[in-house]
């Protein structure tokens, strides 16, 4: 046994991963909300997601008995979080810092095929300064960041097949066939990379007439996707909630949520806009989605041969252009783009090739080379990742606390859940009106009881029966506590929502408008406190009531 750990400590694999998991939990420790150095995570979909796994946690069928629109490996993420620790994204920060530790070590072994072992390694040491680039990743914890290591696994297999002619061991099918699966129950928007992916190889092996191998691709493959979507399928089955599962997860996203309704190739033509202005709103994104896309494909030395170009454009367009299908420019959150950069790694792998070409890096246990690197990566992700401007570091900091002093603050979720536990016998009920959850379930270890525990981003008059319903509750004072919030300096029957978004949650996360329901509200509950913060950079109060009487 310690000859064999003796031996993994020698092995420069294992001290290259070893590496990687130091950096990659000490940058999401700086980097994520979710993260023990920040006071709280402020993200709605964040905390949308935690309340939904704590619900299904107690026994409430996700669709069924809780109205949440993402996919339900999502969800199964957050019950394990919500076991962990019942008021705590911990787990998410652990999770998320393998995330990156893996997309870390992916793209070194990408790097590998390309370049020598040492100058792979420092390309796999600057890597977080293109996954965690602020705003496209913001609070993290989203199905994009978590999709990263996955789509890199499939930019990895498109390499492997090239250098081994097409000789790769069938667990990669396996292992693709599962991703696919997952993300088809996370969000199937992702998809694009795989579709090409799978349409290109079965048309060339087709035509090739290679029939062993196209066995063996779907055969694989589709063990792998069933693996990862049976067990959902007969759960809801069980439960009585497949017809609810389909109702939200596929018709609800595709005819309600999504912004766009014209044809297919159209939502192509306007997906393909967003991807052009993506690439031309920066510099670093022009030179390594465009020229750096261009330049690998001409030359031979990172993808050689037309199997190599065809395919790894094919997936990166289709990648690509798949993920914002359906949405239309202004409806797009800056976040769903976090998927296009890992079709950065190759280019960034060609320019830093040229760079390296010119100086000597040879020396696998260079360790001023690779601390220098570790330094400028580090820099690198503080020069495109400002969160760390809202954790403990910056105490009382905007995102606490709007008032100047030097008195410790906590930020409002934590007031009011402190409140609402000390103030609460028996069990808890609360209602988060009008947004998307503020993390005031999360804070108070509230289980909702309502089905729409929250609103959501669309026009009220898409779905007019989710606030229609959140009013019924107040009216009939079915929860103990209800929370919302308004811009500073409006008061509940002040705040009628923006005149040009009727219906419509805006930004900070404001509700459509609180002024029609203040009076039920005012009838039925008392307030308790208010605390004012800044979200999305811009001052928010919250507010906090409590049922009156029986």
């Amino acid at each position: 046994m310690l000859a064999k750990l003796k031996a993994k400590l020698n092995n420069r694999e294992y001290q290259y991963l070893a590496l990687f998991t130091l950096l990659g939990f000490f940058i999401m420790l700086i980097c994520s909300y979710t993260s023990p150095a920040f006071y709280f995570d402020y993200s709605p979909d964040n905390n949308a997601f935690f309340t939904v796994g704590k619900a299904m946690a107690h026994g409430q069928v996700l669709y069924k008995d809780i109205f949440e629109q993402k996919g339900p490996y999502i969800y199964l993420l957050h019950i394990i979080a919500y076991l962990v620790a019942q008021r705590s994204f911990v787990f998410i920060y652990f999770y998320e810092s393998l995330t990156l530790i893996a997309s870390m070590y992916l793209t070194y072994r990408i790097a590998k095929l390309v370049l020598t072992t040492p100058q792979a390694l420092l390309v796999g040491i600057l890597s977080p300064a293109l996954f965690l680039y602020h705003p496209y990743y913001d609070y993290g914890d989203t199905a994009e960041f978590f999709a990263l290591p996955l789509i890199l696994s499939l930019i990895y297999l498109i390499m492997l097949l090239v250098v081994h002619h097409l000789r790769v061991s069938p667990w990669w099918f396996f292992a693709q066939g599962l991703f696919v699966g997952i993300e088809f129950f996370s969000k199937y928007t992702l998809l694009g990379g795989w579709i090409a992916f799978y349409l290109f190889m079965g048309v060339y092996l087709l035509r090739r007439k290679k029939w062993q191998m196209l066995q063996r691709l779907i055969l694989w493959s589709g063990a792998g996707f069933l693996l990862a979507t049976v067990p959902w399928i007969v759960y809801f089955a069980v439960v009585h909630g497949l017809k609810s599962f389909i109702a939200v997860y596929f018709l609800f996203n595709t005819q309600v949520y999504m912004t766009s309704s014209v044809s297919f190739f159209a939502n192509l033509v306007q997906s393909a806009s967003l991807l052009s202005q993506f690439f031309l709103s920066s510099v670093v994104f022009f030179m390594l989605g465009l020229v750096g896309t261009l330049a690998i494909t001409f030359r031979t030395d990172i993808l050689p041969g037309a199997f190599a170009k065809s395919l790894y454009l094919l997936v990166f367009l289709g990648n690509d252009i798949f993920a914002l299908y359906g949405y239309s420019s202004g409806n797009v959150f800056q976040y769903y783009q976090l998927v296009y950069f890992p079709f950065f790694v190759l280019p960034l792998i060609y320019f830093c090739k040229f760079f390296f070409d010119r100086q000597t890096i040879r020396s696998d246990d260079d360790a001023l080379t690779i601390l220098a690197t570790i330094l400028v990566s580090l820099f690198l992700v503080l020069g495109v990742n400002n969160n760390f401007t809202s954790s403990r570091l910056f105490p009382n900091n905007a995102s606490v606390t709007d008032r100047h002093t030097k008195v410790p603050q906590a930020p409002a979720q934590t007031e009011f859940g402190d409140l609402m536990r000390a103030q609460t016998t028996g069990k808890m009920t609360l209602l988060n009106y009008g947004s998307i959850d503020m993390g005031f379930y999360t804070a108070s270890g509230a289980v909702p009881t309502q089905y729409y525990f929250q609103n959501y981003n669309i026009p009220a008059k898409s779905d007019p029966t989710i606030l229609n319903s959140q009013v019924n509750a107040i009216r009939h004072k079915q929860v103990e506590w209800v929370v919302f919030n308004t811009p500073a300096g409006k008061s509940p029957q002040a705040w009628k929502g923006l005149s040009y978004k009727p219906g419509q949650i805006t930004d900070g996360n404001l509700n459509p408008g609180t002024a029609q329901m203040s009076k039920i509200l005012y009838r039925n509950y008392r307030y308790v406190a208010q605390h004012t913060q800044s979200f999305e950079n811009m001052n928010v109060t919250y507010w906090l009531f409590q049922r009156k009487g029986n």
